[in-house]
């Protein structure tokens, strides 16, 4: 179990390939945030834009931590938590709110965290079963 938490072996590739699937969930979730914008009113619309996001951190830590051949925890944490900050630099998030992009990339890291952590528990039982 500690061996999963050893934050000394961060692999730079994965922190990449975090953001890239990060990227590509993002690009669909505002799809799908077009399309339900358009069909949806009200409460609907705003569970979806409280919902979605954080599940969008999760999800990239969960498949980041199964796909990857070793221990990767930290790395998408990682990945998400920059992605977050910079697109918060750059303006993507509309005003630039300190304290909003320190809390939103926390939350984005520890999101990211469980789902890695949760990924990589599946992808080693998978393993010792095999």
């Amino acid at each position: 179990m500690s061996a999963i938490f050893d934050a000394s072996k961060i692999q730079i590739k994965w922190v990449g390939i975090s953001i890239i699937v990060f990227i590509v969930a993002q690009a669909l979730i505002m799809l799908v945030f077009g399309i339900a914008n358009v069909f949806t009113l009200g409460i609907f619309r705003f569970l979806l834009n409280l919902i979605l996001p954080p599940l969008v951190y999760l999800g990239t830590g969960y498949i980041t931590g199964r796909i990857s051949p070793g221990i990767t925890i930290f790395e998408p944490a990682i990945g998400s938590g920059l992605i977050v900050t910079l697109s918060s630099f750059l303006g993507f998030n509309g005003r630039l709110n300190l304290v909003l992009t320190i809390l939103l990339a926390a939350l984005a890291f520890i999101l990211s965290l469980v789902g890695a952590y949760i990924g990589e528990k599946q992808q080693l039982n998978k393993n010792k079963e095999a």
